[in-house]
């Protein structure tokens, strides 16, 4: 990219950042409200139950407890969140790096935006796996699928947001210092 275009390419950047970050948090909070009194910890909960006897323990307890409906509810809302997330975290690899002025820092910054949307593959997998789940299948193979996918999509994620908070850092630490290097 010419260097000409980066200013403007950089403050689009920045904008569509901090749009989706806003669109994901009020996606989140609207969520919890719609899918109340089921909690993302019960959700969770789900997603890393590793074997059938404990997901057939949480589905029996939401049935019990009524939050059953709003469980399957959750794993369709979860497309359009798994939609936010990704393109927040990769804008955010992308922005937060460039900040930093760092070359290293900013190449990563590609790199980790192309890994997050792994993330969002394995998500949509493990969804697919609770579906089968939830609509009577327990199986072995569900509820393992579902399970691992979601232990590499935590994983990715929180690399990715490590990733954001050390450019976060660095940025910080530089502009302390008196450095003007990066973007305000």
């Amino acid at each position: 990219m010419a260097s000409s275009s980066w200013p403007a390419h950089f403050s689009r950047l920045r904008q569509l950042f901090w749009i989706f970050t806003l669109l994901t948090i009020a996606y989140i909070f609207w969520m919890k409200s719609y899918l109340s009194p089921l909690t993302s910890a019960e959700i969770i909960r789900l997603e890393i139950a590793k074997t059938t006897d404990i997901a057939n323990a949480i589905i029996r307890d939401w049935k019990n407890a009524g939050k059953f409906e709003q469980g399957v509810q959750s794993i369709y809302l979860d497309y359009l969140f798994i939609a936010l997330y990704t393109i927040v975290i990769a804008l955010g690899c992308r922005f937060v790096s460039a900040c930093t002025g760092n070359e290293v820092l900013t190449k990563g910054g590609k790199g980790f935006a192309w890994l997050i949307g792994i993330a969002s593959i394995c998500d949509i997998i493990e969804n697919i796996a609770l579906t089968k789940t939830l609509h009577g299948e327990v199986s072995r193979w569900s509820v393992t699928i579902a399970y691992n996918m979601a232990r590499v999509k935590f994983s990715i994620v929180i690399v990715c947001l490590l990733f954001i908070l050390t450019c976060a850092l660095y940025w910080a630490i530089g502009r302390l210092a008196g450095e003007k290097k990066g973007f305000r």
